[in-house]
């Protein structure tokens, strides 16, 4: 595991601004390659997206794209965390980005000499879905690692903020790219970006901190993680919670252009504008979560995260007005960015020190497994009833469902004083 640097370096108790912390160069680092694949990583799914559609004229090819890159949560989230007990973050997360560099510079030189096909694209497409598990398992815990414990929430808040303004820059870019460039310009500025990313992995600390592994084996990781829930009852719920999230909540994200172009009757720029709305809610609401210093109520905060998201939901299902809709969504975008800073938070904050990547892992897992079910029961709601009936009943689904998650561990709501780490 990464250490966390010099003592001198840290930020200071007196520091009383979420921004200081990037005079802590270890947080600045992995806040860079953040960044810098978080940009790539939106760049792709909008080029991906079109190219393919104007190759197979297919919107199930395009579905199907981006089945691909959730389905690795699922298959390579709970071994990526356990693999975090046996060796270094740095390690893992250099030959990650080493993996992207390859796999964009090849993709684009296929696509220079006009031999890129569709298997290769989802070749691609499944990799960098890989990535994204090292990278979420990976590299956030490692952002919860870098700062003082009385600084993890304002760290992840930073990571958010950068995470949700690159969802606004990668899709700009890859519509300038592709005009100009093509899917060659795409993949090599994206292998480009990658590099950097590589020399910024290469300069993170390279000692390892003194863990307590929970086996010999990662096979002896993966059981552990049953002992390490059992005594934190509070991760189990929260792990849950994820998984009821993707499976009622996140899944209506799909059916946005459908809404924009068949109810809200939008052209694309339009449909554009109101898929944005989501992103500039997240940006702002990523920006408030940095300013919150009281640890004691990230639990409810994370409750009243997933309540607001649902219940938003809901409302804009019902919404035949673009103003409107366009406010539902830019609220729900702030309900995204509170429960998912939140909850990269509590993994780090409740989790044994030696547990944090292997519990963040399951998390990813636990994405992986609801999102893919999710967008087949929205897609087949929404062929049977009609896409703004499908999203407010699967948003009620999922309002009934955390009730009942909240009902099993209370411990989700209570307050909680985390002890400051020495």
């Amino acid at each position: 595991m990464l250490k966390l640097f010099h003592k001198k370096s840290k930020t200071s108790g007196s520091q009383t601004s979420a921004w200081a912390l990037f005079s802590n160069p270890e947080f600045s680092r992995l806040w860079c390659i953040g960044a810098l694949s978080n940009t790539t990583r939106w760049l792709e799914l909008l080029a991906i997206g079109v190219f393919v559609f104007d190759l197979t004229g297919s919107a199930f090819d395009v579905a199907m794209m981006t089945l691909l890159r959730i389905v690795p949560f699922a298959l390579f989230g709970l071994v990526t965390g356990a693999l975090t007990q046996h060796f270094p973050y740095r390690s893992i997360l250099r030959i990650g980005v080493s993996l992207m560099v390859s796999v964009t510079l090849i993709l684009g030189t296929l696509s220079m000499l006009g031999l890129i096909q569709l298997w290769h694209i989802a070749i691609g497409t499944f990799l960098s879905g890989t990535f994204w598990v090292v990278d979420f398992t990976v590299r956030r815990t490692s952002i919860g690692e870098s700062v003082q414990q009385r600084f993890v929430g304002q760290a992840m808040g930073l990571d958010a903020l950068t995470n949700n303004g690159t969802r606004i820059l990668g899709p700009a870019m890859a519509g300038l790219l592709l005009q100009w460039l093509g899917l060659t310009g795409v993949y090599l500025i994206s292998g480009v970006a990658y590099v950097g990313a590589l020399l910024f992995t290469a300069s993170l600390s390279s000692i390892k901190v003194k863990t307590v592994t929970i086996g010999m084996n990662i096979r002896a990781s993966i059981v552990g993680a049953r002992d390490v829930l059992t005594n934190h009852p509070p991760l189990t719920g929260l792990l849950i919670s994820t998984l009821v999230l993707n499976l009622w909540g996140l899944p209506f994200v799909s059916m946005i252009p459908v809404i924009g172009r068949d109810v809200l009757s939008l052209n694309p720029f339009y449909v554009g504008l109101l898929m944005s709305a989501e992103g500039c809610g997240a940006l702002i609401g990523a920006l408030l979560i940095t300013s919150i210093r009281q640890q004691k109520y990230y639990r409810r905060f994370f409750v009243i995260g997933i309540f607001l998201y649902l219940g938003i939901i809901v409302a804009f299902s019902q919404s035949r007005f673009l103003p409107y809709s366009v406010g539902c969504l830019f609220v729900v975008g702030i309900g995204v960015a509170i429960l998912a800073t939140m909850q990269s938070s509590l993994v780090i904050l409740i989790s044994p020190k030696h547990a944090r990547g292997l519990i963040m892992g399951i998390l990813s897992m636990c994405i992986g497994l609801g999102a893919p079910i999710g967008l087949i029961h929205i897609g087949l709601m929404a062929d049977w009833v009609g896409p703004p009936q499908a999203i407010a009943i699967l948003a009620c689904e999922g309002i009934l469902a955390f009730v009942l998650v909240i009902r099993r561990w209370p411990s989700l709501w209570h307050l909680q004083i985390f002890p400051t780490s020495k």
